[in-house]
């Protein structure tokens, strides 16, 4: 795999602050207070956050408290500001004093939220740190942030204890600990509400004005690159099919199978980017069982974006997608070299920032897919953050801490200002839309009753996480050492 240095992609990573200090601004109630002063009529928490596209959280303010629900888990976490009494709530699952002084994380979405606040000083520790890609993030675990000791229970039980709170995906372990919160981004079905957990996370800081700050911008920036999508491209909807194959391993009983991702967040933005979906009759993930009734389904198909956690070069995937000669391929993603993997940016140790940062920024998602889609959209031309093109054996960028620029600063949006951006219109003549159909605003939907399949999921329920989480992991730890996978599958 070729690897490149970071000079272009710089300002992805780090901000332009010139000192590592923690900032207070856009906090609010730092401090704790007497529990004299709790039993004041008036509310404390002026900067409220009001939930537009997530489906799974919610949060209601109090005097001196708020109730933060998980809708997904069915889990609620009472959080009160410090030196208050603390509220008599039924059936919380924990009562945690706030402003949060230490935390951890066990994924790697959930860190991306905690350095978006810019609230990275308050952790102690931090799971699944080898694929952390942050620059910043990277450089605070060399001195300051101390990795879970995932191959010691005992350790990591300690390490949990001494943190206010340990937020964990529920695919976690030591999900019953009292400082344990669980997060569902992942299960979002949009990926605007995937984003919008920033404000979930926000809650246990009291940084609900900069989360705010953050999310408007990303919804107006993200709302700007759907609008001029759908002007330039309407007629011009390339059909897009996120992909994988898992190779046999005592975790799937040694049988290969080849998949295609289905998932309810995928299908907005591939339609805000300009595009069309596969579809399979509403499913959410189909699994063959060979690789002859996979590429079937993908014969009509122009873009191909492959997941696979094996095969990272061209020859590679064409070899597990059984195409033995690419150049008498009848398929117009290969004949045309529209094959991307959304591995483009790693870190040392191959973790892959699809985990992280598109889960936390949904416009800069949203604009890397409409670079893909529409390479030419704008005048000026584009390098996607994620994506690169497997066909064209388009390089990986490294992320390591000499990157960073300020460990401690807020996270940027990565995304350009889309209301700066001059739009091309799309040339149905140009070599990148080769064998697309024109006027064509329909996903494409094939007809699973002419293959074997080996599953296929319902609505709401993309197994593709589950499986290849199972693939790849190994022991108690691992559990949650990818559950940042499923941010994206």
């Amino acid at each position: 795999m070729k690897f490149v240095g970071l000079a272009i992609l710089a300002g992805v990573f780090s901000s332009c602050a010139l000192a590592d200090t923690p900032s207070t601004d856009g906090l609010q109630n730092t401090d704790c207070i007497s529990s004299s002063s709790s039993s004041s009529s008036s509310s404390l928490y002026a900067a409220k956050v009001e939930v537009k596209h997530a489906k799974l959280f919610s949060i209601d303010y109090h005097d001196t408290y708020k109730v933060v629900n998980n809708l997904s888990t069915n889990t609620t976490y009472v959080l009160y500001q410090c030196g208050s009494n603390k509220p008599m709530v039924e059936d919380a699952d924990a009562f945690i004093p706030i402003p949060v002084g230490s935390a951890a994380a066990w994924s790697t979405s959930a860190a991306m939220f905690i350095e978006a606040l810019g609230v990275q000083d308050r952790v102690k520790n931090l799971g699944t740190a080898p694929s952390i890609v942050s620059a910043c993030l990277q450089e605070l675990l060399e001195d300051v942030i101390k990795p879970f000791d995932e191959g010691n229970a005992t350790s990591t039980d300690e390490q949990e204890q001494s943190n206010d709170v340990v937020f964990n995906m529920p695919a976690g372990e030591d999900l019953n600990a009292t400082n344990t919160v669980l997060s569902s981004e992942y299960l979002e079905s949009s990926a605007l509400g995937r984003s919008e957990w920033i404000k979930f996370f926000a809650a246990f800081f009291n940084a609900e004005e900069r989360a705010n700050d953050a999310f408007d911008s990303i919804d107006s920036n993200y709302a700007c690159f759907a609008k001029k999508a759908d002007e330039e491209y309407d007629d011009l909807r390339p059909v897009v099919a996120w992909t994988s194959y898992a190779a046999p391993t005592e975790y799937n009983n040694n049988t290969a199978y080849w998949q295609i991702s289905f998932a309810d967040y995928k299908y907005d933005i591939v339609r805000d980017a300009g595009a069309r979906m596969l579809n399979t009759t509403g499913a959410q993930a189909t699994m063959f069982s060979s690789a002859p009734p996979f590429l079937d389904a993908l014969e009509d198909v122009d873009i191909v974006i492959d997941e696979s956690f094996v095969g990272y070069s061209y020859d590679e995937l064409l070899k597990n997608y059984g195409i033995k000669d690419a150049s008498k391929s009848s398929y117009s993603w290969v004949s045309a070299s529209r094959v991307f993997r959304p591995d483009r940016l790693q870190s040392t140790a191959g973790g892959l920032d699809w985990f992280e940062a598109p889960v936390a920024f949904a416009d800069a998602l949203l604009q890397d897919l409409i670079g893909v889609v529409h390479p030419k959209f704008v005048k000026d031309g584009y390098q996607p953050i994620w994506f690169r093109n497997l066909a064209d054996n388009e390089p990986v960028v490294v992320v390591a801490a000499a990157n960073c620029t300020n460990m401690y600063a807020q996270r940027e949006d990565p995304a350009k200002s889309c209301s700066s951006l001059s739009f091309q219109e799309a040339n149905p003549d140009d070599s990148v839309y080769d064998g697309v159909d024109e006027n064509q605003t329909e996903d494409l939907i094939y007809d699973l009753s002419k293959s074997e399949i080996i599953n296929e999921s319902g609505a709401g329920s993309d197994t593709s996480g589950s499986f290849q989480l199972a693939a790849v992991t190994i022991g108690t730890s691992c559990v949650v050492a990818l559950a940042g996978l499923f941010a994206a599958l």
